[in-house]
């Protein structure tokens, strides 16, 4: 049964960029410059080159089962087996980074504003505005997407801007950083840096026209690989490697160096709100494809049930991590290996033997009319 909801292209678009670009609010600047040194800007590039062209491939073999998700692949390629393997699969790629993501936030915003605020009061509260999201859907989620993602855009715009004449070029040299090797090995694993790439597979079903799903995750790639690159290359530019390794929170570092005159500084404050909103949407939509999985996966008659208790279980896995610190060593040492799997390799597997089996069946049903 095709649902009812549907959401145009530029909501699925804004939707799709804020859950690939939040990440730079976070750590990423600073991770890439560890993987790679002065040329982690020249690995993300590379990265998102090897991303658009494995994504290219998959919009090939997806053409034959335009409307259907990723989960309907799956029931086509392995039967009701194949659909509850996919979305099990998925849940836990969504439930091992939402609880990180909802950690790291909830930590960045105790460290800067709500110093004395204890960290399951934070996360509670991230909480609430999860489940708010999650029972809204997914039609309103992607309209306050729409709304949200050019402003979140034009700040992290300006910020560059306003960064610029801080620029040093020499601070990026040796170009090749770490050198090749380290490039390569480094940037298989950071692959992962699109894996919610997955979200363009769950929303195919809602979009008016769907057989634009190529184009919106063509311009969700470039988009938030130029977002990646500059965010990278401009951290190094002014914070030269090994320093770039020292701040936890690189973009917010770099809009506190930010000074305009004498008398207007710390501009930084005007762009919480933003950035926490980024984080809400992120937190939202995330649950809202969990509970969507889960029901599709299993069979079930309603989503909204399900909201509670998996927010329940996010908070709960949310505060396992001892720290900061102990959050960001499971996503590099865990998340950051094999997502990329989930997300990349998955869909090109499932639909190779979907379009094995489709094309076996269509000769089939061809000699019995013969």
């Amino acid at each position: 049964m095709k649902p009812k909801i549907k959401i145009g292209n530029f909501e699925a678009a804004c939707l799709l960029l804020n859950m690939l670009a939040s990440k730079i609010i976070l750590d990423f600047p600073r991770t890439v410059a560890e993987d790679a040194g002065s040329a982690g800007w020249l690995m993300v590039f590379l990265v998102s080159v090897a991303v658009f062209c494995i994504f290219f491939l998959i919009s090939r073999l997806y053409k034959r089962f335009e409307g259907n998700d990723i989960l309907d692949i799956g029931e086509r390629a392995l039967g009701e087996t194949g659909k509850a393997i996919v979305g099990l699969l998925v849940i836990v790629q969504f439930m091992v980074i939402i609880p990180i993501v909802l950690r790291q936030f909830s930590e960045d915003i105790k460290v800067i504003s709500l110093t004395v605020t204890p960290i399951s009061g934070i996360i509670l509260l991230f909480c609430i505005g999860m489940i708010t999201g999650a029972y809204l859907g997914i039609e309103t989620l992607a309209r306050i997407h729409a709304l949200a993602v050019p402003v979140l855009a034009a700040a992290f715009v300006l910020i560059l801007a306003m960064s610029v004449r801080r620029f040093d070029l020499s601070k990026i040299t040796p170009w090749l950083g770490l050198g090749p090797g380290v490039i390569l090995k480094k940037g298989v694993n950071n692959l992962s840096i699109y894996s919610e790439l997955i979200v363009l597979f769950l929303v195919m079903p809602f979009l008016h026209k769907q057989s634009d799903y190529s184009g919106i995750g063509r311009y969700g790639i470039v988009l938030s690989g130029l977002f990646f690159v500059l965010s990278s290359i401009s951290y190094l530019l002014i914070f030269q490697y090994p320093m770039a390794t020292e701040f936890f929170l690189p973009m917010y570092q770099l809009a506190r160096s930010i000074t305009i005159g004498r008398f207007l500084t710390r501009i930084e404050a005007g762009f919480i709100l933003i950035w926490a909103s980024s984080a809400f949407l992120y937190l939202s939509s995330g649950l809202y494809f969990v509970t969507r999985l889960f029901q599709k996966s299993f069979g079930l008659n309603a989503r909204k049930p399900l909201i509670i208790p998996f927010a329940i279980l996010i908070f709960t896995l949310s505060m396992v991590p001892e720290n900061l610190y102990s959050t960001l060593q499971i996503e590099m040492s865990v998340y950051r290996k094999y997502a990329w799997m989930i997300t990349l390799l998955l869909p090109l597997i499932i639909l190779i033997i979907a379009s094995i089996r489709a094309g076996g069946k269509k000769k089939k049903e061809g000699m019995e009319w013969s």
